[in-house]
């Protein structure tokens, strides 16, 4: 009977460790769309958090290791860097809350008197304080790993590794060199790593919150550019209006006297004085702010530009994420376009509008026909790849944000993009 309590109990502690450490690196990265995928990582969270270290332990210590590392990098969505990150960030964490809830509860076990019931105390006490352990750290990491994929590029990563790299080798070599009965030696190194671990996810948070903030910036100081621009539109408005009778008289000089010509000449040169460069795609002034400057890119470049936007009533998408779908996708489309030397087959079809409870997103530009796809993930073409190919990405972190959806396809001459949300 008791036998059977505690074998439960002892399932139930591991699943609980499992579910919390499964959440921590979900949030940190996302499961590839495949059963098999789900059910490795889903086996791993079992495996990894619950593994029993001791010292001079190589065994537990590189298989724990190894495995971590062969789960994020393969059956894990997110690019190598930022999944060996997870494994930097992690790792010694699982390790060092093992190695000292194991030796405290033997501990516990000898100095209550080693009887059977001593040792299902001391294992199930161990269970809890893994258990436990993981459950504060989802808790303290869940909002601070959010979107982390959107704002934190490769550079960053591998500068976050290289600060993971000294706990995450100190802890390996302690456990390992530190003999068995003198558990408490490696006591300051382990703590010491949990901290550096854990301040390295307020590190990342604070990334996050300088890098949106610059996104931020940037568009407020598109915004304003936009309202700075039609303020002077208007003013020059108010001039064609007050000087109208002036140019119309002048106009009609040239005409009485059949110079056409003349005519034409003055009136052109009214047009290009007075010609409007901003328009009013929707009424969310950033998000215009925004469509307006990839607009005119397009058209300086001689892109042929068919938009149709309407999404006057309020989303419940962040100002920025509304932002960062139109300019990603804009700006490959854009990019695309001026590597087609045919000017006449630059197109760019953009519509978006809400209907029905959803928002939809669609976008379709010609390109040259190559598109480098890897790992289920499009990357850029450009020389300097692994600095780039990140938009698309981008743009699925923040449609799976609001649970949406997001289809891409692609003739030999033709990309486009849907996404779905609904609201």
């Amino acid at each position: 009977m008791y036998d059977i309590i505690y074998n439960l109990t002892t399932l139930i502690l591991y699943a609980v460790t499992s579910y919390y450490f499964y959440k921590v690196i979900s949030n940190f990265s996302s499961v590839k769309d495949n059963k098999y995928a789900k059910f490795t990582s889903i086996l791993g969270a079992y495996l990894i958090p619950n593994v029993i270290i001791y010292t001079s332990d190589i065994v537990n210590v590189f298989y724990t290791m190894i495995g971590f590392i062969l789960i994020m990098v393969v059956f894990y969505k997110s690019s190598y860097i930022k999944n060996i990150s997870a494994v930097m960030i992690f790792y010694p964490i699982v390790v060092s809350i093992n190695l000292m809830a194991n030796d405290f509860c033997a501990k516990v076990y000898i100095y209550l008197g080693e009887t059977l019931w001593m040792d299902y105390f001391a294992q199930t006490l161990e269970m809890c304080i893994i258990s436990f352990s993981w459950f504060l750290i989802y808790h303290f990491s869940k909002d601070k790993l959010s979107n982390i994929g959107r704002y934190i590029d490769i550079k960053t990563w591998i500068m976050i590794d290289i600060i993971c790299l000294a706990p995450f080798i100190s802890i390996i070599t302690t456990i390992i060199n530190t003999p068995l009965g003198k558990e408490y030696q490696a006591y300051p190194i382990a703590i010491a790593c949990i901290i550096t671990s854990l301040s390295m996810i307020f590190l990342i948070e604070y990334i996050v919150k300088n890098v949106k903030n610059r996104l931020e910036n940037q568009n407020l100081k598109l915004e304003y550019s936009y309202y700075r621009e039609l303020e002077e539109n208007q003013k020059n408005v108010r001039k064609l209006h007050h000087d109208m009778n002036n140019h119309l008289s002048v106009i009609y000089s040239f005409l009485e006297y059949d110079n056409l010509e003349g005519a034409k000449d003055y009136f052109n040169e009214l047009s290009d004085k007075f010609n409007v460069s901003n328009r009013v795609f929707c009424k969310n002034s950033i998000v215009n702010a925004v469509i307006n400057s990839k607009y005119n890119l397009a058209i300086q470049n001689q892109i042929d530009c068919f938009f149709n936007i309407d999404i006057d009533e309020i989303l419940p998408l962040e100002d920025i994420d509304l932002c960062s779908i139109f300019s990603n996708t804009l700006d490959n489309a854009i990019e695309a376009s001026l590597k087609l030397s045919d000017i006449s087959q630059r197109k760019i079809s953009l519509k978006a509008r809400c209907n029905k409870g959803y928002f939809s997103y669609s976008i379709s530009n010609n390109y040259n026909g190559v598109i480098k796809f890897k790992s289920g993930k499009y990357n850029s073409t450009k020389l300097d790849a692994n600095m780039h190919g990140f938009g698309i990405e981008n743009i699925d972190d923040i449609v799976k944000k609001y649970s949406g959806t997001l289809n891409i396809t692609y003739t030999e001459c033709e990309f486009n993009l849907l996404a779905i949300i609904k609201i």
